[in-house]
Parts: C-alpha cells; structure tokens; sequence
C-alpha cells in the first residue's frame, strides 16, 4: 500500500515554519508498513491544491493544512471543486464544533460557523481538539483525507479516528528497520566497503545512508507478510554488516556517542570533565544533554585564551609558546589539566581553528588537535574537518566522544 502526504501553507514555502508534520505522519505510516512515494508542501493557492490532487498517484493521500476560520484557508472549496460537490451545511460537524467551543466558555463567531460548511459528499472525521473538521472521500480507487494542519490536533485524530480506518481498509506489510550508527568512515567509503555487501542482499531489503557529521546511520529495511522470516534476514544481514565494519559500528542501537559514553561511564562509575577551546563548549552540551549525566560528568572550562589555558588548565607558557594553541603538547596538557581539576577519571581537550579567519602556515582552518587522558592513558590526534565552522565544530566535537568511547572500550591506549 502506498501514500502520499500533502502539506498546505505558504508559511512553510517561506520558511516561516518547520514542516513537523509531513516527518511524523510518514513516520507512524511506516510503522504500520504503509509505503510513502511522495511528499510535498504547496501554496495555499486553488491551482496548487487543484493540481496537487489531480496528480496524486498512491493509494491513501493525506492533507494538512487550509480548514481554518481565516479568508486563506481555502481547502475546502477546492475540495468540493475536486469531487465535483457542493459546500453545505453539515450537522454533526457544527454541533462538535459548538460543544468545543462552548466546553472552552467561548462563542461561536462567523468563521467558526463557515467552517461547518463542508463538501456534500464527504465522511466526517470528528475532532475533539478544534474546529476544523477532518473528511474523507473516496475517487478513482483512492481515498483522500484532509486534516487540520494543528499539529496536536492533527496527530489525535490520526492516531484516533484514522489509523483504524487504515488498518481496516487495507492489507498492510510488516515494515522493520535496523539502525547502525557508524562512526570514523565516510559515506564514500563505506559505500565501496559495502558493494559486494549490497550485491548479495534480497531483493525486499534496502540498505540506506544518512550521513552526518555526528556519524553515518546505516539502515537496513525490508517489508512482507512473514514478520519470523523477515527478522531471521535482518539478524543474518547485521551480523554481516558487523564482520565487515567491526569496531566502526559504534553501538547495537540508534544512538549517538554521547548516548553511547554516558552509558559505559555510568556503568564503570566513572567520571568525565573537558576542555574545550574552538568547540566552545559543544561537548559538555552533547554530554550534558542526555538525563542522568550528573552522575558521570564532572564539568568543563572553554578555555578560549592562552591565558585560561595557562591559568586554569595549568598547560605551560614554554609549550604555548613554542608549539602554539593548536598542538599535539598544548591539547594533551589541556586534558590532564582538566582532569586533575576536576578530580575526574577522564579529560577530554580539543583546540583548533574552526574559522573562517584564524589559520597559519602549516595550520589551515579546520585543524584541530584532540587528547582524552586517563591516570593511565593519554591519546592524542590530529584532524582535518574541512573549512566549514559549524561542521568542524561539530565533527569535532563526536570525534572527541569517539576517541573517549575507545579508551572506554580498551581499544586504543598510549602512557603519558
């Protein structure tokens, strides 16, 4: 079975808000193994709806958006051009919209009542939680649902009043996915590692890269009737995967390194604090974002000046002066410092140049040295993250989180 969603308002066109609802809906359509070919978000213009349901090729079209009370809200009188009906008075929809509005100690105005107008030739879907009402119709062999584009209201009534009719009317695949979060391989690269992989896959699996620059997820689907066989082809399929990216998998779950190191911290009761200097203190954001961080993370310095490095972070006037802020020396002085500070078990430190001004010879914008110490251990690398300042910043930042998920893993080690 097959969707498409459809996404009225030139509010979205214009960027004046974020399209959340196409995202969810094709979300929970996948849950229940409902195929989506199409998204789209048009103008709120007759033309545009017009076309965009005379165009429409799948089974099931959803709309959201254009059933408010406002003179721009226009989705229904070309619904009713559509379907080739009328617009009138319909009962049931104003008598919900009136206990709505008068549950809420208001009164009905002349857009609440203009909003009862609906296409003769509709099914009502009631809504609990507004004004607008949801319809259905039926032509051509497919069926059209308009929705409010409210998002709470639209995701009740989907969930309520659509879903049923969805899994009542039609025969539904099961759907499964496995996510792989990969961590240190371009999506280049992987993509040449994995050739003779994707050779060998069954034809109802589908293997997808969605980069970033936190990590490359790998998502293996495949969709059918038999849900037993389909979960003995993902278990067989991952485990391949595994045996050719190993240590590059960074965790069996769809989850991110902070996750991920929070985790393995909180389990070895361990602790972590950093020093950041060109990611101006994203790491200790990522880590801190995740519930329960207090009991692992120490804390953190942005140690943007030499002298904070100095002062603070204890890294020594001679190195500064000699190797710079960018260096292999000042990087791991600032990860034992930080450590010691803090009394954690394990100092992160990053500096470099995210840009765009700020390079030197032998120093181009996107250098960036990284250390994670340990009372034991103390590793430390150079990286090259291009000249873009968010994406430096960023990929920086999970690189950081990478190297400490080695030690974590007793991967990778060096003494100071």
């Amino acid at each position: 079975m097959t969707a498409e969603i459809i996404t009225i308002g030139d509010e979205i066109l214009i960027g004046q808000i974020i399209d959340t609802n196409s995202a969810w809906l094709a979300s929970e359509l996948d849950k229940i193994g409902v195929s989506i070919i199409k998204i789209i978000s048009i103008s709120d213009k007759s033309e545009a709806i017009f076309n965009a349901l005379e165009n429409s090729g799948a089974d099931l079209i959803l709309l959201t958006g254009g059933l408010g009370p406002t003179a721009d809200d226009i989705t229904k009188p070309v619904l009713a051009e559509f379907f080739e009906t009328r617009l009138v008075h319909n009962k049931t929809a104003f008598e919900n919209m009136q206990n709505f509005v008068l549950q809420r100690g208001m009164k009905l105005n002349k857009g609440n009542k203009e909003q009862a107008l609906l296409p003769e030739n509709c099914t009502v879907i009631p809504n609990k939680y507004g004004t607008a009402t949801a319809m259905m119709f039926q032509k051509a062999g497919k069926r059209f649902i308009s929705m409010p584009g409210v998002p709470f209201e639209m995701k009740n009534i989907f969930t309520e009043e659509i879903l049923p009719i969805i899994k009542e009317n039609y025969t539904l695949d099961t759907v499964i996915h496995k996510n792989i979060p990969v961590f240190g391989v371009p999506e280049s690269v992987l993509a040449e590692r994995l050739v003779d992989f994707e050779k060998m896959m069954p034809e109802n699996l589908n293997l997808a890269y969605l980069p970033s620059p936190e990590r490359v997820l790998l998502r293996l689907s495949i969709a059918g009737n038999d849900k037993n066989l389909l979960n003995s082809i993902i278990k067989e399929k991952n485990k391949e995967l595994k045996n050719i990216l190993g240590n590059d998998i960074f965790a069996s779950e769809n989850i991110f390194l902070e996750e991920l190191v929070g985790k393995k911290l909180k389990k070895a009761g361990q602790t972590v604090s950093t020093a950041e200097s060109c990611t101006g203190g994203n790491i200790a954001k990522l880590i801190t974002s995740i519930s329960g961080s207090s009991e692992y993370f120490e804390g953190g310095v942005v140690a943007y000046s030499n002298r904070i490095k100095n002062e603070i972070l204890g890294v020594k006037e001679l190195t500064l002066m000699d190797f710079g802020a960018v260096s292999k020396e000042t990087v791991e002085e600032m990860a034992v410092g930080i450590m010691k500070l803090y009394g954690s078990d394990y100092g992160i430190a990053v500096s470099g140049i995210a840009g765009p001004g700020g390079a030197s010879p032998g120093k181009p914008v996107g250098t960036v040295w990284i250390a994670v110490a340990s009372k034991n251990k103390l590793i430390s690398e150079k990286y090259s993250f291009g000249n873009l300042r968010d994406v430096t910043v960023r990929r920086a930042s999970a690189t950081a989180l990478n190297m400490l998920r080695k030690i974590l893993s007793h991967k990778t080690s060096r003494r100071p």
